[in-house]
């Protein structure tokens, strides 16, 4: 049997990274990885690095000769995820089509209905999936066998039962980056210090305990949390490094701190054995402290990544699920100055049942964190709605989704608000403020940042519009943009 695993053209998400440049797939590399390790033949091909065009697309699928074709799929790229398997079923109808990853998730049965190219959606973890998937299919066996996915028979969708997630991550293998290009991602980090480091990425746990409204990760990868051990943790690391020539470690762990004492060790390791790298994480502010934060400065920390996502405290209290008083991100950028790494914390505007004062409210913790600690970075967003995820229900209940919306149809993204452009094909939630406020935040934010968009970004905005109102709206955010870039560049002449 072989499997070729595509990235799409698109990406993951678009001009996240900008054109050329981009993490490896980790994703779609464990798969590889565990079907190798079953010495099955395995091609990968990450379409968006080799700048792939559909005729490129359906070239490396004849070259290959597949029996089965697997993308990875999110809610940003999934009409592109459908082509692919589309373009399969054209170069051949008899391979099978299979598709993972975050959005098929959450929406597989939405998938199968809709996308008749489509054979099989596999939910969460696919490393023991894969490998029995295409064991079935090459024995002749029933689906049904197979746990963890959504198939069609007989033109109805089944499931096939829930897959326990893997216990022990130690027992997956590395991520096969030898099957990918690597050269081609020219993924460097630029430092604070002006240095410019090789970059890799790794992930060394999966799961989430907490509970935000808008995210999709307890439902991908679970609420109960699973680490490689710390010895696996650096010897990955040092893979990394000795292998690929790694300077930069970027941990890609939604929650790095989930468990301190694990965490304290992985820094013990990287200082015993005397790395010479620097790192960025997510934290979790409310379970972290001090002394380990010194720890990881020494091991080479010099970014960090958080979320406060709501400036007002019932917003994320009662809507978000964050129970923690904004003194503990000003004690975390506090903290950061002292120490010497870059926080950078992430916002959202516009959440379920926010007014427009509780919306200022996190302008105005911006310029707290700012006061504080004048390195801080922000990120910032506005809400978009995934399927599967608590804000989804609030969305079609309150009507700001259509009940009968359906994510594979691509008729009814002119029922919902997008911004294809930079955020791929995601509906954004707007609750009580209008338009006008939403841009007055976003722009408020970016002109003291000085995160404007740039005029390519903008033709490409205008560019992938589907409705009028999306054209009116867009122009909401120009004017308020060009106001805000007015008065900045008027009171920066008045100090001088």
């Amino acid at each position: 049997m072989k499997v070729q695993l595509f990235i799409p053209p698109v990406g993951y998400v678009a001009q996240r990274w900008g054109k050329g440049t981009s993490m490896p797939p980790l994703g779609v590399l464990y798969l590889a990885a565990a079907l190798e390790k079953e010495e099955i033949e395995v091609d990968v091909v990450p379409a968006d690095i080799l700048d792939y065009n559909w005729k490129d697309v359906e070239r490396r699928i004849k070259e290959f000769a597949p029996d089965v074709v697997g993308c990875t799929t999110t809610t940003e790229n999934r009409f592109d995820s459908f082509k692919v398997a589309t373009i399969a079923k054209q170069v051949d109808s008899k391979i099978l089509t299979v598709l993972g990853g975050p959005h098929v998730t959450m929406a597989g049965p939405d998938t199968l209905l809709n996308i008749r190219d489509v054979d099989i959606t596999v939910i969460g973890e696919g490393e023991i999936t894969i490998v029995e998937l295409v064991k079935a299919a090459y024995s002749g066996n029933d689906f049904s066998e197979v746990k963890g996915i959504h198939y069609r028979k007989d033109n109805s969708v089944l499931f096939s039962g829930n897959r326990e997630k893997v216990s022990n991550l130690d027992d997956l293998p590395y991520p096969a980056r030898h099957l990918i290009p690597l050269e081609k991602y020219n993924f460097y980090v630029d430092t604070p210090g002006g240095k410019r480091l090789k970059a890799q990425n790794i992930m060394t746990s999966r799961g989430c305990p907490f509970n935000c409204y808008f995210c999709a990760t307890p439902i991908n990868w679970g609420r109960k949390v699973r680490g490689n051990s710390p010895e696996r943790v650096v010897d990955e690391i040092e893979h990394l490094i000795r292998d690929f020539g790694a300077e930069y470690i970027w941990f890609y762990d939604d929650t790095m701190n989930y468990n301190p004492g694990r965490l304290h060790r992985i820094m013990d390791l990287i200082l015993e054995r005397k790395f010479n790298i620097k790192f960025c994480n997510e934290f979790r502010i409310d379970a972290i402290d001090k002394p380990l934060l010194e720890k990881m400065v020494k091991a080479g920390l010099i970014w960090a990544h958080f979320g406060v996502e709501a400036g007002s405290l019932r917003v994320r209290r009662e809507i978000v699920k964050k129970n923690f008083d904004i003194e503990k991100a000003l004690q975390f950028v506090r903290w950061a100055g002292e120490l010497g790494f870059v926080p950078n914390a992430f916002f959202i505007f516009s959440h379920y049942s926010e007014t427009w004062q509780e919306a200022q409210e996190t302008i105005r913790v911006m310029e707290k964190l700012k006061a504080v600690n004048p390195e801080a970075e922000f990120s910032s967003a506005i809400l978009h709605i995934y399927p599967g995820t608590p804000l989804e229900g609030i969305a079609r209940q309150q009507g700001f989704l259509p009940k009968d919306f359906s994510w594979s149809n691509k008729k009814d993204l002119k029922r919902v608000f997008m911004l294809p452009a930079a955020q791929g094909h995601v509906p954004l939630f707007k609750d009580k403020l209008s338009w006008f406020q939403i841009a007055e935040l976003v722009m408020r934010w970016s002109v003291g940042e000085k995160k404007i968009f740039s005029a390519s970004k903008i033709k490409s905005a205008f560019r992938t519009l589907t409705s009028f109102e999306g054209f009116l709206i867009y122009c909401v955010f120009l004017l308020t943009m060009l106001k805000h870039k007015l008065k900045h560049i008027f009171n920066k002449k008045k100090r001088y």
